[in-house]
């Protein structure tokens, strides 16, 4: 009882501006009506209820819409990351992924953290529509796992592990398609060479991107049981932090920072092992806390996120 007396005095908004706020809300931003509901904590049920004006207690929805509408504000006002800019780095990794896309070949990009590999991924993907983009996590590191990813991305149904694969390999045929995987160094070595099979099935190039663990799982130790994999890699191009220049930093903060010593200062950051990641981590926050991205405020910042 106390508790829905709390919840009755937090609504601010009438049920009217809730229901339009959350119309608003799941088509300025391309959600599905589920998704929204995830979002506030409700089922997909309650949610349908509510907008329809059948929901008993509209005012236990209404303060999770107010929540999320004040949320999405912050969110709005919230400093961001300066925007996707081409560095040393991004190039060598689209033209890799590239070289796979053209050739139909295995590459392989590998190295340092927080460099920005997995921005230049997207950005490949983003501007060529026949590229199919997976990430793995230790959940996705099986034959299994990728199966379903790659199935997911090329609208395959077929849930049955070699009658999927099979499907997989029937639709990427022709098709003139790159798959390219992010964080693959949680892959196993049986799904690795499940994965060359289909590129020699279907003829479809690979770019694997990850840490050095993926291109070592793939050289092995020598052994010929790693000789099928290791010798598909067309190519192979290992990056690091030190390869991150000062007009790649210039590139990705001089239209924020305007001060040399600012721009130095975000170049060391990018020579540890933060990367440029970190920089922009601390770019973000300094942002956030003071009016002007200084030296000496960047330094600050930097003490407050334990970055020396």
């Amino acid at each position: 009882m106390e508790q829905t007396m709390l919840e009755e005095e937090r609504v601010k908004m009438t049920y009217e501006e809730a229901v339009a706020f959350i119309r608003n809300y799941i088509t300025n931003s391309e959600k599905t009506q589920t998704q929204a509901a995830q979002e506030l904590g409700v089922s997909s049920g309650a949610l349908s209820a509510f907008l329809s004006g059948n929901y008993k207690t509209p005012h236990t929805i209404i303060c999770r819409i107010e929540d999320l509408a004040r949320i999405s504000v912050q969110k709005k006002v919230a400093p961001k990351a300066p925007p996707f800019q081409e560095t040393t780095i991004s190039k060598w990794v689209e033209n890799t992924i590239r070289y796979s896309h053209l050739q139909g070949k295995i590459s392989v990009v590998y190295g340092d953290a927080g460099i920005g590999k997995t921005e230049a991924y997207k950005h490949y993907l983003s501007n060529n529509s026949l590229a199919v983009g997976i990430t793995i996590s230790p959940t996705y590191a099986s034959i299994t796992g990728v199966n379903e990813l790659i199935a997911e991305q090329l609208g395959v149904r077929e849930r049955v592990s070699r009658r999927q694969t099979a499907e997989i390999i029937n639709k990427l045929k022709d098709s003139g398609r790159v798959i390219i995987i992010d964080e693959a160094q949680h892959l196993t070595v049986r799904a690795l060479n499940h994965l060359r099979c289909i590129s020699d099935e279907s003829g479809v190039g690979i770019c694997l991107i990850g840490n050095d663990d993926v291109y070592r799982k793939m050289k092995g130790s020598g052994k010929a049981d790693f000789a099928q994999l290791f010798s598909r890699i067309g190519m192979r191009k290992p990056v690091l932090v030190s390869n991150i220049t000062k007009k790649d930093v210039q590139s990705v903060f001089g239209n924020f920072v305007s001060e040399q010593d600012a721009l130095d200062l975000l170049y060391r950051i990018c020579g540890t092992n933060y990367g440029l990641r970190g920089a922009v981590n601390v770019f973000i926050n300094t942002v956030a806390v003071f009016e002007q991205i200084t030296a000496p405020n960047l330094t600050k910042m930097m003490r407050e996120m334990n970055i020396g």
